[in-house]
């Protein structure tokens, strides 16, 4: 990136690519809408925050760990066995660019992002290793929630068969109890409604039916948007509301198409 952006400010953009780096092992198995490798980290660092039995102070390197332990990515993608790439040099790219994008930050900034990155990759204390199981947790977490969204239930079976028994920590272990219950008994623990039908994306979202839209065509949306609130200006008709205009949107879209 330019050297004119300023440090921070480059970190931060860094950061933000981690919302765009999609983690590879769903896209792999053919999930859709695939999550984030910050949406990964976003709640494994909740998850911290809510550990029962640990100290504060614990409990806050948890969070931080969680924070920092996939942030590597934001520069060399997700790598996975698939890519043909040894533990040794995935782990050499990742220190590589951690190096770099903590070299953007004021010293004892990124020399503590920096130590807590090595102090996860190394899992030799006890926050590392229970912040490891909370990875290994989230991912199988995430796998329950692929079925249940792709109404696919077990496909994603090899996920729990090569993880559960890596998990170690009784805290975590109790959790994944749950979860495995939940997921064999099917009916427990339904997956929270779509929480975007309360705004008004599910004018622009959903068709009619409740179908998901998931490839607007963001060109027409722009131009016809635009034409209807012009439209609505000209005529000052004050009874219109903005679903309504974002309802006959989408509807003109699907005629057109």
């Amino acid at each position: 990136m330019s050297c004119d952006v300023d440090g921070l400010l480059e970190f931060l953009l860094y950061v933000g690519q981690a919302k765009r780096t999609f983690r590879t092992g769903w896209i792999l198995r053919g999930v859709e809408k695939v999550e984030s490798v910050a949406d990964h980290m976003y709640r494994m660092a909740v998850m911290s925050l809510v550990l029962p039995t640990i100290s504060e102070e614990s409990k806050v390197r948890c969070m931080k760990l969680a924070l920092v332990h996939d942030l590597a990515e934001s520069v060399v993608g997700d790598l996975t066995e698939f890519d043909g790439i040894p533990k040794s040099e995935k782990h050499r790219r990742e220190s590589e660019a951690m190096l770099y994008l903590t070299s953007l930050l004021p010293a004892d900034v990124g020399r503590e992002i920096f130590s807590l990155f090595n102090e996860y990759a190394d899992q030799k204390t006890n926050e590392a290793n229970l912040v490891k199981d909370l990875d290994i947790f989230d991912m199988l977490l995430q796998a329950y929630e692929y079925e249940k969204l792709q109404c696919e239930d077990g496909f994603l079976e090899d996920f729990f068969d090569s993880s559960v028994n890596k998990i170690k920590t009784d805290i975590v272990r109790k959790w994944l109890k749950q979860l495995v219950e939940c997921r064999s008994s099917g009916k427990l623990f339904q997956l929270p409604s779509d929480s975007n039908l309360n705004t008004m994306l599910k004018h622009i979202l959903y068709d009619d039916q409740g179908t998901f839209l998931y490839k607007l065509p963001s060109s027409n949306i722009r131009e016809k948007s635009n034409r209807l609130i012009s439209n609505k200006n000209k005529n000052d008709n004050s009874s219109l509301d903005t679903a309504e205009l974002l309802t006959n949107l989408v509807k003109d879209i699907k005629h057109q198409n």
